[in-house]
């Protein structure tokens, strides 16, 4: 709101965590990025915070801090458990006399009398928030600094202790908040002396200075949302526990219908227990005046578990109720029940297919959100398509469809579901560049119609281009780059980057990335610390990222996201943020973007000659291997020789392993019968309907579904690289085909066979192996493709022996090396930003 400064998710044991001086700095530019750094060095928090009041005060701002509460009341992982709130113990004033006397931390000046003053919120009145037991602990057993000391037990006794500390102040639930969010706002502004701003009501949707359990901030209405899928073991533990129960009753909640089924089952209810109605702006329990929630319309409660009590009484007084069922089901994935709700949903769907279209559209859809909460979203695929039969203008059902189908290698079934989502909806990019990168993974399409695809697509990500001169830079200064992605995690894009930007020469290049995706790990923080300026832009429009990008004058903008992810910022670039834009990496193909001025790419993956045509961008060579790659310290370790029957490995993204590449694996296994293959790709092969799939694609050409061994659970990096390490040779994906999985196989010495397609994503692999020397492992076709690897399958021992040779090119090659990489792209970006000297313009 207007005239408040939140720092959000701040305790003084978890300052490395979330710092409120850098939020300071990011959110509201109180301090500066020196200040940030001075303070980080030998100075407490409670100095900090004096300083940002001082701040904030002089801005016309009341500082107002959201507690990272859980430290107090459960300890874990910084300290032990208080049982109090931590803030009590800071000296405000010391610390304001102390930031009053540093020489390099002047406050800005304080307002005159009669202009607004702030001061901090912690000395004149605290606030709890609160939301459901259940949801609490299913939000903080999360938490990754929390889950190798994770004690069920503290956690209830924390949280009891919480909800009896909080009486004594003014407190509220979170349910009540998003059942009616401006009667609680108005409380908490009136009993905290903070002024209601009536204009946050068209503003809340665009904030993206947050922290916590976001994972998407494109909002549009406030309104409760459902639970997470509840382990069944999650209930037989809080069976009888005295603190969570307390909890609940000191809270307003009331028994989950879990225990409520339980206890009837022993005797009834009783225990003690008496349910308390919820509450609208909660006061100390003596003073607290009980109001029912919500209007009574519909499902606009908040009290889910009475509602499913109902309804299965309902259900089961009159079974062929399909009123009473669907309520039932919907009130279950509320609670968090989701299989319960998915499995009874699943059969109404049956039972109403012949019936009332309207009815079986609204079953359908409720089973697809069931199975998609249950974590069983590839079940949903028959559901859906029915769906797509049912209604076929259902846009939202065709996009989710789609997604299905491609991340089962159902390829060209998506791309129809693609075109008829993109013929109801011309505007739907997410359907365009989801379009144009499945066509790289189909084998129906050449590399021309692929390309043309791309032309005609791209005018949907296109706006008029504006200019933006280079600026003139100094001849000693240093040139800004910029690196754009949604992928800066633990990401094929991500560990691509990581060591490209560690090896950046700092004194030469100012490096930038612009991060634009939800997740974030350790990866994210690698990235972090080894660049100049790291912004988040997780929920912003485009216009902001354009305004913001701009403003930071950049040399050169690099993309490295393409179409990839549902088209990323392809509308930003398309307008121009940087005076040069280039793509390099994470979308093999081109843009078609005519404001991308460059794709940088090398002689292999992209021969001149064979492929220019195919791009709106100009291409760059770099005599460097356009990919290089830190392998994992373990790999080396792991690299072992196999013993037993010939073993292949596929282990690409199932999306790629096409009609075509299926029929030469079937024709390998047909002429080396004492082979086996392993199938591996995360967990995706603990979806039956993809073993059934394959079982079946291979039984119809002569090979027995024992010569096929599924993973079907997703291993640790270990097991994964040991598993590659365990199979003679990898059969790569075509027409598109691998990039990560190939390096991590190359880093443990199996050899990989691959069939060269025409340009960038159907050659990937191959340019690796050429890059290596080892033409004997790349094909031209799938006939040559299948010939490789029988002979090779053929002399066992010549393979077990050539693993030493690809360990030692691979390592000893280009691909493990991204600081030569970086050394020539920093070369290439200083023909891009040239710079003058001043004396020039002078004279």
């Amino acid at each position: 709101m207007n005239g408040v400064c939140l720092l959000s998710e701040i305790h003084p044991r978890g300052l490395s965590q979330y710092n409120p001086l850098r939020q300071a700095n990011e959110w509201y530019g109180l301090v500066s990025a020196d200040e940030v750094r001075e303070l980080q060095n030998g100075h407490d928090l409670v100095v900090a915070m004096a300083l940002v009041e001082q701040r904030a005060a002089s801005e016309g701002l009341k500082v107002v801090v959201r507690d990272w509460s859980h430290l107090d009341w459960i300890g874990i992982p910084f300290a032990e458990p208080t049982m109090s709130f931590a803030w009590e113990e800071l000296g405000l004033d010391r610390a304001r006399d102390e930031v009053d006397a540093h020489p390099r931390l002047r406050p800005r000046p304080i307002p005159q009398a009669g202009e607004s003053e702030g001061r901090f919120c912690l000395a004149s009145g605290r606030f709890a928030t609160v939301r459901h037991p259940v949801d609490q602990y299913l939000s903080t057993k999360r938490l990754r600094v929390l889950s190798s000391d994770w004690d069920d037990a503290a956690m209830w006794r924390g949280m009891r202790a919480f909800a009896e500390a909080i009486q004594r102040l003014d407190w509220y639930r979170y349910e009540d908040f998003l059942v009616s969010p401006e009667t609680v706002l108005r409380q908490i502004c009136e009993v905290n002396a903070l002024a209601y701003d009536e204009g946050w009501k068209g503003r809340w949707a665009g904030y993206t200075n947050v922290t916590g359990e976001v994972l998407d901030l494109r909002r549009t209405v406030i309104a409760p949302t459902r639970r997470e899928k509840i382990d069944p073991q999650f209930w037989q533990r809080v069976q009888g526990n005295q603190d969570f129960e307390a909890t609940l009753e000191l809270l307003g909640y009331s028994m989950p219908e879990q225990l409520r089924r339980v206890r009837c089952m022993v005797g009834g209810v009783g225990g003690g227990w008496e349910r308390t109605s919820p509450a609208l702006g909660c006061r100390p329990a003596q003073e607290r005046e009980r109001a029912p929630l919500g209007s009574g319309e519909g499902f606009r409660r908040t009290d889910w578990d009475d509602e499913v009590v109902r309804w299965r009484e309902a259900s089961e007084l009159v079974p062929t109720d399909v009123a009473a069922q669907l309520r039932l089901a919907q009130s279950l994935g509320w609670i968090g029940e989701v299989d319960e709700s998915a499995r009874l949903l699943m059969g109404l769907a049956g039972l109403v297919e012949a019936g009332d279209a309207e009815v079986e559209v609204q079953v359908l859809l409720l089973a697809c959100e069931a199975l998609q909460q249950a974590e069983r979203k590839f079940e949903a695929i028959p559901l859906r398509r029915r769906l797509a039969q049912v209604s076929p203008g259902h846009c939202d059902n065709l996009f989710q469809l789609s997604l299905l189908l491609v991340a089962v290698g159902e390829v060209d079934e998506s791309l129809a579901y693609c075109r008829r989502l993109l013929q109801l909806n011309p505007q739907h990019t997410g359907a365009a560049a989801n379009f144009l990168l499945y066509m790289n993974y189909s084998d129906r399409y050449s590399a021309a119609e692929v390309s043309n695809e791309h032309f005609r697509l791209a005018m949907r990500f296109t706006e008029r281009a504006e200019t933006v001169r280079p600026r003139q830079r100094p001849l000693h200064e240093r040139i800004r780059i910029g690196y754009l992605s949604s992928d800066f995690y633990t990401h094929p894009v991500g560990k691509l980057m990581l060591p490209i930007l560690q090896s950046h020469d700092r004194e030469r290049f100012h490096t930038t990335v612009y991060h634009d995706g939800h997740r974030s790990d350790a990866t994210t923080c690698a990235t972090r610390a080894a660049v100049d300026s790291f912004v988040s832009l997780r929920g912003w429009s485009d216009d902001r990222v354009l305004e913001t990008i701009r403003s930071h004058e950049l040399d050169v903008l690099i993309d490295l996201g393409g179409y990839t992810g549902g088209g990323n910022r392809l509308c930003v670039l398309s307008r121009r943020a940087a005076a040069v834009q280039a793509s390099f990496l994470g979308y093999p193909n081109t843009s078609a973007i005519q404001s991308i001025d460059y794709h940088v790419t090398d002689r292999f993956a992209d021969p001149p000659g064979l492929t220019d045509h195919l791009y709106g961008e100009r291409l760059v060579w770099l005599d460097h291997a356009h990919i290089a790659w830190r392998p994992y310290e373990i790999a080396k370790d792991i690299a072992s020789q196999h013993s037993g029957p010939p073993m292949l490995g596929v282990f690409n993204n199932v999306a790629k392993i096409s009609p075509s590449a299926i029929a030469a694996y079937a024709a390998i296994l047909r002429r080396v019968p004492e082979a086996l293959m392993v199938l591996k790709y995360g967990d995706r092969y603990s979806v039956r309907s993809l073993q059934d799939r394959y079982r079946q694609a291979f039984a119809a050409q002569g090979v027995l579904p024992h010569r096929l061994q599924f993973r079907s659970r997703a291993e640790s990096l270990a097991e994964h690289l040991r598993t590659m390490a365990t199979v003679d040779l990898a059969l790569d994906a075509f027409p598109y085909q691998g990039t990560m999985t190939s390096l991590e196989c190359l880093s443990v010495g199996t050899p990989i066979v691959s069939c060269c397609g025409d340009f960038y994503a159907h050659r990937a692999t191959s340019a690796m192996m050429l890059r290596m020397g080892m033409h004997e492992l790349v094909a031209e076709n799938a006939a040559e493709y299948v010939e490789i690897a029988v002979q090779w399958l053929h002399d066992l021992e010549s393979l077990r022996e050539y693993r030493e040779e690809v360990l030692e090119r691979f390592y000893a090659g280009p691909l493990t090396d991204p600081g030569g990489l970086t050394r020539e792209l920093e070369a290439v970006m200083e023909i891009w930003s040239p710079s003058f000297c001043p004396q020039l313009l002078t004279s």
